[in-house]
């Protein structure tokens, strides 16, 4: 009988290995472009990842789109710079999220997100889910936060900017998230976190414009640890200005 249900067990194993590639080497990349005339099959971002199937990737040409992009399957979102020198930029005009990810291993890179609303979970970037990467963004001018996770665990948020906005990174209810080289610019708060998240990752954390600090041995990592309002999380190894300008 043991046998038997190792059987099964592996047999399951191996059904859901051979499903997972089949979904790799079957996913295909959607453009996406803001005019006719530019070559892409679709104009609206949320038609594409609409048509999406899980592991595709919606590759989004430099342009300007309005509106809010809700994701709610396992996909790859990532901007291109395209005769122009600028990423795509998702403009929520004034009400909810630019981005909200509702789905687990999704990927959000190279996106610029602005004009999200005021209200409480309002951001440039919303995750609502679990193991998504957040990468390469530029949150600028939001309501509420640059990017956010609620209720969130094991994502990965690195290399992201958050300029002027209400909150930086803000993290709620959310635990086991990773947060490294991020820049945190002239926000009415760079960052806030009521949960137990790390804030480096070994070797590098997060620059903070409203954090001075000295750096005595010049390794471009300020001498004193950086507390993150909201609870206990810490960011053991902040950035200097040197080293997020370099």
């Amino acid at each position: 009988m043991i046998k038997k249900e190792r059987k099964i067990t592996s047999g399951l194993a191996l059904l859901v290995v051979l499903i997972a590639a089949g979904v790799a080497q079957g996913a295909v990349t959607l453009k996406v472009c803001e005019c006719k005339a530019c070559g892409c099959q679709y104009l609206s971002i949320q038609e594409a990842i609409e048509w999406a199937s899980p592991g595709d990737t919606v590759l989004v040409r430099s342009g300007n789109f309005h509106g809010n992009v809700n994701i709610s399957k396992p996909i790859i979102l990532r901007g291109e710079k395209w005769r122009s020198d600028q990423f795509p930029l998702i403009n929520a005009d004034g009400k909810g999220s630019a981005i909200t990810v509702g789905a687990d291993m999704v990927t959000v890179e190279n996106m610029r997100v602005t004009n999200s609303g005021n209200q409480s979970g309002d951001a440039g970037i919303r995750v609502i889910s679990n193991n998504d990467i957040i990468i390469g963004n530029f949150a600028s001018g939001n309501g509420g936060a640059g990017i956010i996770l609620e209720r969130a665990r094991n994502c990965t948020v690195s290399a992201n900017v958050a300029m002027d906005n209400n909150r930086g990174i803000c993290l709620a209810t959310s635990e086991g998230n990773r947060l490294f080289n991020n820049k945190l610019y002239n926000n009415i708060e760079d960052a806030f976190d009521d949960g137990k998240n790390r804030w480096d990752n070994g070797t590098v954390g997060n620059y903070y414009a409203s954090f001075s600090c000295t750096d005595e041995d010049d390794d471009g990592i300020c001498d004193l640890a950086r507390h993150i309002p909201g609870g206990a999380s810490v960011d053991a190894l902040p950035l200097t200005c040197a080293a997020a300008l370099g």
